[in-house]
């Protein structure tokens, strides 16, 4: 699966998830066969265990490593993120030279982005809840992003990795706006700062830059005020608030 396929709705259980009985083969062909046809079929708790007989019962077939990696695939499928992140990364740092690293990686962070909160009615948005699963997927993402450029899922993952980041700046920004309603202007523009400064390639516009310049401006605090006008003049040069630079400028 691309990095696009992995929306927010939960991932179902096995529609097996109860006692499953299984009746292993003589060799490791006949236990993966079986195995990728339970996989193939959602009966992922099935799958999991004939690939675990697989890694236990003939640990130097070759069949073993890719058993390794689909038990983590069982996992994710059902919805056992946790438990997927390590097997996930535990196959990455026994097998680094492997071919899936790569692959392994990415569901890392997909693993990740499967915990992240979602909104739902009378209680509070995901940005203001934890932002400890969204932190985690936006580590894990980059990673990959990072380490695997050439990767087939690359693109995609981009494009996860960019809304993962995103909603962290709708946290900032709800935690900016929250300290001006109650007045508090040196907190309010750590907070612009934080997104200036850490979210430059999702979050930097001209009215960033402007709002960043203003709260300095209520500060009195000139050398800031004008490093955030400077930055707007050259990343913006177009806008009109370049216009209003200079009052704000000498406001403080």
């Amino acid at each position: 699966k691309s990095g696009g396929d992995y929306d927010q709705e939960e991932t179902p259980r096995s529609k097996t998830e109860g006692a499953v009985t299984v009746s292993y083969g003589e060799t490791p062909q006949d236990n993966w066969a079986k195995a990728e046809e339970e996989f193939k079929d959602e009966n992922y708790l099935a799958a999991q265990k004939f690939y675990s007989y697989i890694r236990n019962k003939f640990p130097y077939s070759a069949f073993s490593t890719k058993a390794e990696l689909r038990i983590a695939d069982c996992l994710f499928e059902r919805a056992r993120f946790l438990e997927a992140i390590d097997a996930y990364s535990n196959f990455a740092r026994l097998h680094p030279t492997h071919e899936s690293v790569g692959y392994a990686t990415f569901k890392v962070g997909a693993s990740y982005y499967k915990q992240i909160p979602t909104d739902w009615f009378l209680i509070p948005p995901a940005y203001e809840k934890d932002q400890a699963a969204v932190k985690d997927a936006a580590r894990a993402l980059k990673t990959y992003v990072d380490r695997f450029p050439k990767d087939p899922s690359v693109e995609d993952v981009k494009k996860l990795l960019k809304e993962v980041r995103l909603r962290l700046v709708a946290h900032e920004r709800a935690v900016a706006d929250f300290y001006k309603r109650i007045d508090k202007p040196k907190a309010y523009a750590g907070r612009l700062e934080v997104i200036r400064r850490d979210f430059g390639d999702v979050a930097v516009d001209d009215e960033l830059l402007f709002e960043v310049a203003l709260a300095y401006a209520v500060l009195r605090d000139g050398p800031r005020t004008k490093q955030a006008l400077d930055e707007l003049k050259q990343k913006f040069p177009a806008s009109p608030r370049n216009v209003e630079g200079p009052l704000v400028l000498a406001s403080t």
